[in-house]
């Protein structure tokens, strides 16, 4: 079973509850592992503001899911988001032929690292300002 690296993003509608995002979350997630997929990351946004009106909606909540799976998998994921009143709009795209999920993995835990030594720098650096007064 070869398994292609993949990115899928969502909009769900601006009007559901936490729990009901939460739920077509899993679901989505649920069609990848049945397969025999991995979901390596998936990236929750707050509500934004949509550049243009999607289904008479001015915001929405995106979701960015890293995973690897069949391409089987995403013509099954495909009607699903089609099918799914809470999906307002999603784009899947091919990132790699082959997947390796400790590689995958490994990106977002440097991302997280050097998120968190970005923060370090500018408290120091108010610090140091105040110091000096």
């Amino acid at each position: 079973m070869k398994l292609r690296h993949y990115e899928t993003m969502f909009l769900l509608h601006p009007e559901l509850s936490s729990d009901d995002r939460d739920d077509a979350i899993e679901k989505f997630s649920s069609i990848i592992t049945h397969d025999g997929g991995q979901v390596v990351h998936t990236d929750k946004w707050p509500l934004k503001k949509l550049a243009y009106k999607v289904q008479k909606q001015t915001h929405g909540y995106y979701v960015v899911m890293d995973f690897g799976a069949k391409s089987s998998t995403i013509q099954e994921l495909t009607r699903n988001f089609r099918l799914d009143e809470r999906v307002m709009k999603f784009i899947t795209t091919k990132l790699d032929d082959e997947f390796n999920p400790e590689e995958a993995a490994k990106k977002y835990a440097e991302a997280e690292k050097e998120g968190e030594s970005e923060a370090e720098p500018s408290s120091e650096s108010s610090t140091e300002g105040k110091e000096e007064e």
